[in-house]
């Protein structure tokens, strides 16, 4: 699909439960979802793999950026992500459509997968601009999706469970994109511990729904390593195994935009000026290296 469109979605980004990293074959067992489906392998630059898509059907209200309700119905697409045999994330998203002012049978539906219709005149770009701020629990809630998907997958007995660490927690990213628009825009927004908001309106009209759902998985999976990494940095006082832990597992997994194309490029461009993610990545990193030299020299840590 190209041309304007409009999107939603929720990433859920966690931890692996599994003592080592997953090798390549346990990983796409995994990830085999669907009978007879693909998983989608990679070795370099960086392991990753992604699950063939589930579909899930929702009927349910969506609200527009007036405040109007407006019916919803389709399917979710929902993919799991895992990259580097440690980080699992749970993606659920759909394109936003006009349709009828009637429901129509579940197999009009089921021919468009990961498309959901807008029953009445609300334009899909007034729903795309408040999904990612405003919460109603009828609302459409790809998040849940999300999480149902990441519980199955952390349930698989091809994972041995340790206890995670009390540092490493999900984050979940929601999401809205509209292409096509007037002017280039973007507002990514931490809305807690846990919960994070990106919202998106882009110009060209060649960037595709994969594309733009490669580029919320990018932004989730680094905004996760560097909010790890900084809870790890913060309370690590007197022992080093979160550090080494740190080290070892997650250090080598930052390498942001390596999947994006040109047009979407310019969105990392913005948050690299603001917030400054790869700057503050580095700090953190710096930081680590400081807390293991002084502990290696028996000596205190300074002050934060």
């Amino acid at each position: 699909m190209t041309g304007g469109f409009a999107m939603v979605g929720e990433i859920r980004t966690v931890r692996l439960t599994n003592a080592r990293a997953l090798p390549p074959q346990t990983v796409a067992a995994l990830l085999d979802l669907v009978p007879g489906a693909p998983v989608r392998v990679r070795e370099r630059p960086l392991r990753r793999a992604l699950s063939p898509d589930l579909l899930h059907g929702v009927d349910c209200p969506l609200i527009t950026r007036s405040g109007a309700r407006v019916n919803s119905v389709g399917t979710l697409a929902t993919r799991a992500v895992v990259t580097g045999g440690r980080v699992l994330q749970g993606s659920a998203r759909a394109v936003l459509d006009i349709g009828g002012e009637r429901r129509l049978p579940w197999s009009h539906y089921m021919a468009r997968p990961g498309v959901v219709e807008l029953n009445g005149r609300a334009a899909p770009s007034d729903v795309a601009a408040r999904f990612p701020a405003g919460r109603d629990p009828e609302s459409l809630d790809p998040g849940a999706v999300s999480e149902a998907l990441l519980d199955r997958l952390r349930d698989s007995p091809l994972l041995d469970r340790p206890s995670p660490s009390p540092r490493v927690r999900r984050t979940r990213l929601r999401w809205s994109a509209t292409v096509g628009a007037d002017r280039f825009s973007g507002a990514f927004t931490l809305a807690g511990q846990e919960v994070r908001t990106l919202r998106l309106t882009l110009t060209s009209t060649d960037t595709t729904p994969d594309q733009l759902v490669s580029l919320c998985e990018d932004l989730a999976l680094h905004d996760w390593l560097l909010t790890t990494v900084s809870r790890v940095v913060e309370h690590d006082r007197d022992g080093l195994d979160d550090l080494h832990t740190t080290v070892d597992q997650l250090l080598h997994l930052w390498l942001p935009r390596i999947d994006l194309p040109p047009e979407l490029r310019a969105v990392w461009e913005g948050l690299e000026r603001a917030p400054g993610l790869s700057r503050q990545w580095r700090a953190q990193v710096e930081r680590i290296r400081h807390q293991l030299t002084l502990r290696a020299l028996n000596l205190p840590d300074s002050p934060a």
